[in-house]
């Protein structure tokens, strides 16, 4: 999807009203930021990479207003809306952040509670009831253990 270059808090709303539950993401800029030069292409390959988002870049300099709406004070800064609320900012140009950002926010359990759950009898849910002994921290275990044999020992 084409990058939209906002202008206006009138031209971002326009924008926001038409895609009420879609994800926006806003990248806040500067013509003269280093690091803004250095997303700039991973920001346009997430475009690419994520058709079903709306991805909007603000030059701070020349859209005073949109930047003053969302208090921007660092470069680059990505503010994330969905429904014309802000649900994740992140400050700086951190590629893995704004990866695992739009992920979290389009995956499949987006808007879902992460785990996995328990099911009506107390267990999780396709848990092993024996598991838990095996999957334990070994340092665990022997603290167990070791907590065991003292309790024992003091009950003799």
């Amino acid at each position: 999807m084409a990058i939209t270059h906002l202008t206006s808090v009138s031209q971002l709303n326009t924008i926001l009203s038409e895609s009420n539950d879609k994800l926006t993401v806003i990248d806040f800029h500067a013509t003269w930021c280093g690091p803004c030069h250095a997303i700039a292409p991973i920001f346009e390959a997430l475009a690419k990479q994520y058709p079903s988002v709306n991805f909007l870049k603000c030059d701070v300099d020349a859209a005073k207003d949109v930047a003053s709406t969302y208090r921007v004070s660092a470069m680059p800064t990505f503010v994330f809306l969905k429904g014309g609320k802000q649900v994740h900012t992140i400050k700086g140009a951190d590629k893995q952040g704004l990866q695992n950002a739009l992920k979290q926010l389009t995956g499949p359990t987006a808007g879902t509670f992460p785990g996995q759950g328990q099911t009506l009898g107390g267990s999780p849910s396709g848990g092993d009831q024996g598991s838990t002994w095996t999957n334990m921290d070994p340092q665990l275990k022997i603290l167990l253990a070791l907590v065991a044999a003292y309790i024992f020992f003091w009950l003799m």
